[in-house]
């Protein structure tokens, strides 16, 4: 009896502590959405993906984490969605929330974006996996101590220079139940350097913090390499003695990633490893046809339209004084006139010595414009 009245005392303690304590879930690297809510909306497309993390022949009853994420972008905002579920042993958390943010463009260069996430958490016991020491028919396996319904939310910030360095911190357990305020909170690095003129191969630094309350302090140290952002090869290590390597690949519209967590030290005992799947898709909106779009492009490119229009200008100058009469300069001349306005709305053009070379080459085409109308 005694051995009995133990073993529903520990469900209820563990079920208390594993509702209040998803670090599992939130440790994650292929799915940032799932911890921060400001990164609804940071594609431009709507985006959804499903994660899953489990171990490599652990110990029975070993955490198993699934997650699903859904967001799209609004003006300057972004929405969307996201569940969880975790299990442990006999205990399942499944958490619902849903996710609002909102950009801030400080400008051109600098995006900062701030995230609220609402929902709730459900904790319950999957009787299907108790054995035969515990009573099915005792109450206590259902009662509201172990079967709860709980109020959660969540917080993020995240800040972005250009396409190239991005700061976050968020607190995805910010109020779970009748616990006012969690102070676990995720914060993480990263920055894309550029190996080549056109940005095809990049070299990838990421550093991520864990603290959360009922687990260790946590830090990952991760190097990877992407090219023309189709595939990507990242390696590093976790704190708690856990070496990490992973792959991904971008189709576009599909996504797909792996992650492989090769335990050393004491985690070696409970599990050899851990899986990390994620699989995404992009769903494309229509968009509103613009041909006035401007692209952001290499400044190389840029430069070799420009070159060609002052090589053109020069030509006809160059024409006019040695064959007077051979060409029809005014036509010409506006047509060079049209190309290069059709240069400075293509393309989003942030280089001064460029814009400086365009705006000498329009006051030239001006001049002969009036000259030769008269």
């Amino acid at each position: 009896m005694k051995k009995y009245i133990l073993i529903i005392k520990l469900y209820f303690l563990v079920g208390v502590l594993f509702a209040q304590n998803r670090s599992y879930t939130y440790t994650n690297l292929l799915n940032p959405f799932v911890y921060n809510p400001a990164l609804a909306g940071e594609y431009e497309n709507i985006y959804t993906v499903f994660n899953a993390r489990t171990m490599v022949n652990g110990v029975e009853g070993m955490p198993q984490s699934y997650n699903f994420g859904i967001h799209s972008p609004l003006k300057n905002a972004g929405i969307g969605a996201k569940v969880l579920s975790v299990s442990s042993g006999v205990f399942q958390t499944i958490n619902a929330e849903a996710v609002y943010s909102k950009m801030v463009k400080l400008n051109s260069e600098n995006l900062i974006s701030f995230g609220l996430s609402l929902g709730f958490v459900q904790t319950n016991i999957q009787t299907n996996l108790l054995n035969g020491q515990v009573s099915l028919k005792d109450e206590t396996l259902v009662s509201n101590d172990l079967n709860k319904l709980f109020l959660s939310s969540g917080a993020g910030v995240n800040y972005r220079f250009r396409k190239s360095i991005e700061l976050g911190v968020s607190f995805p357990m910010l109020v779970t139940g009748i616990k006012p305020l969690n102070p676990a909170f995720i914060s993480n690095f990263n920055w894309n350097i550029g190996l080549d003129s056109e940005k095809r191969w990049k070299l990838k630094p990421n550093i991520n913090y864990y603290y959360f309350e009922n687990s260790p302090e946590l830090a990952d140290l991760l190097l990877g390499f992407s090219w023309n952002d189709a595939m990507m090869l990242q390696g590093g290590y976790r704190t708690n003695g856990t070496t990490i390597a992973s792959v991904g690949f971008n189709f576009k519209s599909f996504e797909v990633k792996y992650a492989y967590y090769h335990h050393t030290n004491g985690l070696m005992s409970l599990a050899p490893a851990q899986n990390e799947l994620a699989v995404a898709f992009q769903i494309n909106k229509p968009k509103p046809a613009n041909k006035y779009r401007k692209e952001v492009t290499s400044d190389k490119i840029i430069q070799d339209e420009i070159d060609k229009i002052n090589e053109r200008l020069n030509g006809i100058i160059n024409i006019e004084k040695t064959n007077p009469g051979m060409v029809n300069v005014k036509k010409e001349i506006g047509k060079l006139s049209n190309d290069l306005d059709k240069i400075l709305k293509k393309y989003d053009i942030n280089n001064a010595e460029q814009l400086n070379k365009i705006k000498s080459l329009q006051n030239s085409i001006d001049l002969l414009i009036a000259k030769y109308s008269n």
